[in-house]
């Protein structure tokens, strides 16, 4: 924070208790880094808000009710067409710069790059906490994306975008974020998710395009993000989905109900 602190820090100043404080120097500017402990009362649970985090949209979110079908409301989409642009217009602008051998000016270019892409982030976090009240949200951890798009595996075009996915620090934000308004947010492993067809279980499905899974079990055509965001949500929601918590419940424990069906997606 600046010395000259704005009133969102005064705010966090005057919230809670300081447990820190360091005088930081940095490009002939002081800076005063100062640590505050408060509390926020958690929130009750009654839904599980799903999240499915991608390349090409930054996030998509499904609610989960008990004993609720999906409704169009329920479907969320967090793009970053802005990020994109942004950065792709710097990466040229840089290798502008390389070319030129004009160091100096590329190190500034690159402090740049790292700080738009966390400011894209927060907001995406931002956005999510903002959607996710008296929720749990549950956010599908994609780990093993890059241990399995090895080098050589015919696949360098998904490399090149995996290389510029900074998937941890969003789901590092997204429980900052969660956490400062009472929300519990937590990791699932998302492995499968968007190939399990949501409604039967099955995987005898099919991508004919990259936003589309079709179910030859039981003929669902659905949004490949949405049925992954449903499957992650649902691992940890006491519903018709699939096995996870009763909603509500003070210590959100686990149980394993019967599959007895599935929800309906208005107009998708």
């Amino acid at each position: 924070m600046f010395l000259n602190p704005a009133k969102y820090h005064l705010k966090l100043l005057e919230r809670g208790e300081i447990r820190d404080f360091q005088l930081v120097k940095r490009c002939k500017k002081y800076y005063a880094h100062i640590v505050v402990q408060y509390e926020v009362e958690d929130r009750p649970v009654h839904a599980v808000l799903g999240v499915d985090l991608g390349i090409r949209r930054s996030a998509a979110t499904v609610l989960l009710r008990p004993d609720r079908p999906l409704k169009r409301e329920d479907f969320s989409v967090i793009r970053d067409g802005p990020k994109r642009q942004l950065l792709n217009w710097l990466n040229e602008r840089a290798a502008e710069l390389r070319r030129a051998k004009k160091w100096k000016a590329l190190k500034r270019i690159q402090g740049k790059r790292r700080r738009i892409a966390e400011y894209f982030d927060r907001l995406t976090a931002k956005r999510i906490a903002d959607i996710s009240g008296n929720c749990l949200v549950v956010i599908g951890y994609p780990k093993w994306v890059r241990a399995n798009n090895y080098r050589g595996n015919g696949k360098r075009w998904l490399r090149r975008k995996l290389t510029g996915w900074s998937y941890g620090r969003i789901i590092r934000y997204i429980r900052e974020e969660c956490a400062e308004k009472g929300i519990k947010a937590i990791e699932s492993d998302e492995r499968w998710s968007s190939m399990i067809c949501h409604r039967c279980g099955s995987r005898n499905t099919e991508r004919p395009i990259q936003s589309i899974i079709r179910c030859y079990s039981c003929g669902l055509i659905y949004n490949a993000d949405f049925n992954a965001a449903v499957n992650i949500g649902s691992s940890f929601s006491a519903g018709p989905w699939s096995r996870g918590v009763q909603l509500n419940h003070p210590e959100l424990r686990v149980i394993r109900p019967e599959r007895s069906g599935s929800a309906e997606a208005a107009g998708l």
